[in-house]
Order: C-alpha cells, then sequence, then structure tokens
C-alpha cells in the first residue's frame, strides 16, 4: 500500500470520527426544543400562566440547591422548590399570591430551568402537580417559564388577554350570634293585664263622657 493511499485512509477515518463526536450534543439534546415547542404552543399546553416574582429557593428535604461549577445543577441534584408571590394570572386557578413552583435540574443533556432567581420576576408557563389543598406547579424545563421581559409579558396578553390580579379570596362572613332567651314564659294573667287596663280606661273615659252630655242637656 502506497504512502498516498495511507494518507487518504487516515484521512477518511478522522472525519468520521468528527462527525461522530459532533453528532452526539444533537443526540443529546433536549427533546422539547426545536421549531414545534413555539410559544404559542406552550401557553396552550400549560394548566397555568402567571407573572411572579421569587423570594425563596430551597429543595424538598430542606436543603440549599448547591450550584456546579458550570453555572447550573448537576443531574444528580434534586428537584428545586421556589416559593413565588404571583401577581397577574393569565390562566389557570392561581387563588393566592403565594405559590411554590418546582423546577428539574439542569445540565448538558437535559431541558431543565435549573434554579430560578431570588427577587426577578418570571412568566410562568407551568403543569399542575401536587396535593389539590396544597397545589405545586412543576415546569421539567419544556413548560415555557422564562424571565419577564416586556416583549415576553406582551406576547402572552395577545393570546390569553390582561390576565386579573392574583389576590386571596374573601374571607367568609363573620357568624352573627343572638342570645336565646332561656327565661320562664310570662304568665298569661300578666300578658293580659296591660291590654285589659287599656279597656277599662277607655269604658271610663266613655262614662265620663255620656255624664257630661247628659247634663247638658
Amino acid at each position: 500500500m502506497s504512502a498516498l493511499v495511507r494518507r487518504l485512509l487516515t484521512a477518511a477515518l478522522l472525519v468520521g470520527a468528527f462527525v461522530t463526536v459532533g453528532a452526539a450534543p444533537a443526540q443529546a439534546a433536549c427533546a422539547c426544543s426545536g421549531p414545534q415547542s413555539t410559544l404559542l404552543q406552550r401557553i396552550k399546553a400549560a394548566d397555568a400562566v402567571f407573572t411572579g416574582t421569587v423570594t425563596a429557593v430551597s429543595r424538598p428535604d430542606g436543603t440549599a440547591p448547591m450550584a456546579s461549577p458550570s453555572g447550573g445543577l448537576g443531574a444528580t441534584e434534586q428537584a428545586i422548590e421556589h416559593e413565588v408571590t404571583a401577581e397577574t394570572v393569565y390562566r389557570g386557578r392561581v387563588d393566592t399570591p403565594e405559590q411554590t413552583v418546582t423546577t428539574t435540574p439542569r445540565n448538558r443533556a437535559t431541558c431543565g430551568l435549573g434554579q430560578l432567581a431570588t427577587d426577578r420576576r418570571y412568566v410562568f408557563m407551568v403543569q399542575a402537580g401536587g396535593a389539590a389543598a396544597e397545589p405545586v406547579w412543576t415546569d421539567n424545563g419544556c413548560s415555557g417559564t422564562r424571565v419577564a421581559t416586556a416583549a415576553l409579558v406582551t406576547q402572552v396578553e395577545d393570546v390569553l388577554g390582561k390576565g386579573e390580579p392574583a389576590t386571596p379570596p374573601p374571607p367568609p362572613p363573620a357568624a352573627v350570634l343572638t342570645d336565646v332567651d332561656t327565661s320562664e314564659p310570662t304568665p298569661l294573667s300578666r300578658a293580659v293585664a296591660p291590654g285589659l287596663a287599656l279597656v277599662l280606661v277607655g269604658l271610663l273615659g266613655l262614662v265620663l263622657v255620656g255624664r257630661l252630655g247628659s247634663r247638658r242637656g
């Protein structure tokens, strides 16, 4: 085999290896990336859409999430819980400002959002999860939650309208207690006495009027 042929084979092997390595990240790309995941589709697929500010971050076990050297969260880290003060609700049942949003860890092979920044306002496009008494919203990275820029809020309002404020439900009306009369009933003779007195007074008046009339006659 000539030197030229060996050089050509070596070059072909290098090109093949480069193509194989270069194709790996594309295969590992998260499933929700691509043109099929438009903003409109994510809005329609969300159980709730609302703006809100992250006030606190924790993991379900109560420990603070640990950031990886790359700035994201490692694949082995648990899901992250965010306490959120909701502001404007565009879709879904968000009865109170206090809401919980759970995100998944972020790494090169997944779509997870990782840890959201505290004191920052987001447009949450989330799915319902958790118990009905304590609703928890989730975003696995494909739901569409993003920082609430003016442009994004405008796009959401173009689809869902201006939204409603996330206000707590009004408190139930206070119960009015009425005292029950537990005293003994008034005897019949005592109850009727005032009426009889008035009748007697009336009769006496008529008698007097009659006598005065007879004297004048």
